[in-house]
């Protein structure tokens, strides 16, 4: 491979990088099919003993070595457990506090943390986010529309999504090819015409606020905007501002700040049997898909988002920036089906509305979602576990039993002994 060809895929890796590039469209595809296994319509929601046989059975139908969810009900995580090993050669059970990976779930915190700095007049979402950057950034075929703060957060840029398999990041990956540590100028030699790893299928070929489009290119702009902004690394803003306030003390955008005997090992599923991986850092990448946490850390987040800003009494956000970060900011737009708000994922679903992120990367996925007042979070530590239409329902089908478990103990009022049963 010349070093052309070398420096391009090195780019397209890194702007995928080992994040589910493939897993929101794949949720698109769940949603117009909308057939979970026949498993979670025969659900007992208050039988925990079927309950746990149906997870772990589809956690086998989704190669999936651990799982460790929770559900959110009434500010609080009502019901939480672990299923499987995380880490499989030392027998190691997953619970509520193992430290998993969640892909693009990290779009989401870096989101919360653009909208702390918009509270502070630092920006204006409709401003030429090329008014702060080191760069112009422009779309090159259509020069003249600014690409704005909203664009990038509502993945609205016209930026492409380079789609690269998993064994591609694999053999990279084990290679260790070297990661540029910095966004800049590493960005500007990507994106602008004339830059040495320039590509021109970067770029859709419609104006920039026209169309959707999934972008981790976008986020990755993002998160060096809200580095330029705050004067600070991502790590330190969001632990300073999100992480120490919601008290996310199990949670990192890099794995040496964590407890290494709690960190769930990345698996690669292979017939027969899982592929460890080695732990591995995002780098520039951060802002995209570096998010290390635990559900019970992550449903204090998502309580913020639940409960207009605020999480124990601690308010990280205004209640009318959370209602704007939830609200669809292109009516007449979509992507497979979904729509964004401003970091935030609204999936219409059988006249129901749910919102939140999932994410996939190598060795785990994520999902983080709410309807109404219900929130449910589930991680699990294998490659993308949406490859497969048999895991891509096994993981729908996880999802809907959680919800089906909140709703058939909250929909009468003796809130206290659903409370009691789910425990």
């Amino acid at each position: 491979m010349n070093r052309i060809l070398f420096n391009k895929s090195l780019a397209l890796l890194i702007i995928s990088l080992f994040i589910g590039t493939t897993f929101i469209p794949a949720t698109g595809r769940i949603l117009s099919e909308n057939k979970p296994l026949l498993l979670e319509k025969q659900i007992g929601s208050n039988d925990d003993i079927f309950f746990d046989l149906k997870i772990k059975l589809l956690m086998k139908l989704g190669h999936m070595p651990s799982l460790s969810a929770c559900i959110i009900k009434d500010n609080s995580v009502a019901w939480s457990k672990g299923y499987g090993f995380y880490d499989i050669r030392h027998k190691k059970r997953a619970s509520d506090d193992t430290i998993y990976m969640t892909g693009s779930i990290s779009k989401s915190v870096t989101a919360t943390a653009l909208m702390q700095l918009y509270e502070q007049g630092l920006f204006d979402l409709d401003d030429d986010v090329s008014d702060y950057l080191p760069f112009t950034l422009r779309n090159p075929k259509y020069p003249s529309v600014p690409i704005t703060f909203r664009m990038l957060l509502a993945h609205q840029s016209s930026l492409f999504e380079y789609k690269i398999s998993r064994y591609e990041a694999l053999k990279i990956l084990l290679k260790s090819i070297p990661i540029p540590e910095k966004p800049y100028p590493w960005l500007k030699e990507l994106l602008v015409p004339g830059g040495t790893i320039y590509d021109p299928e970067i770029w859709m070929d419609y104006p920039p606020g026209t169309n959707a489009n999934y972008s981790n290119a976008g986020f990755i702009i993002l998160g060096y905007l809200l580095e330029l902004l705050s004067n600070q690394s991502i790590e330190q803003y969001c632990y300073e501002h999100i992480f120490k306030p919601l008290n996310m003390m199990n949670t990192s955008f890099h794995y040496e700040n964590l407890d290494r005997e709690r960190l769930a090992i990345p698996y690669m599923w292979m017939p027969g049997f899982y592929i460890p991986l080695p732990h591995y850092d995002f780098h520039l990448a951060t802002s995209i898909g570096g998010l290390r946490t635990t559900v019970e850390d992550l449903s204090h987040f998502l309580i913020a988002h639940m409960n207009n800003g605020m999480y124990n009494g601690i308010r990280i956000l205004k209640e009318e920036t959370m209602e704007l970060m939830h609200t669809v900011q292109y009516p007449n737009s979509n992507f497979h089906g979904i729509q964004f708000g401003l970091g935030w994922i609204i999936w219409p679903e059988n006249g129901e509305t749910y919102e939140g992120h999932i994410g996939g990367t190598l060795g785990g996925f994520a999902v983080m979602k709410m309807r109404d007042d219900v929130g449910v979070i589930f991680f699990s530590n294998q490659c993308r576990g949406y490859s497969t239409t048999v895991e891509r329902k096994a993981v729908y089908s996880i999802e809907k039993m959680l919800f089906q478990k909140a709703n058939a103990c909250f929909r009468t009022k003796k809130d206290k002994i659903c409370m009691q049963i789910m425990r």
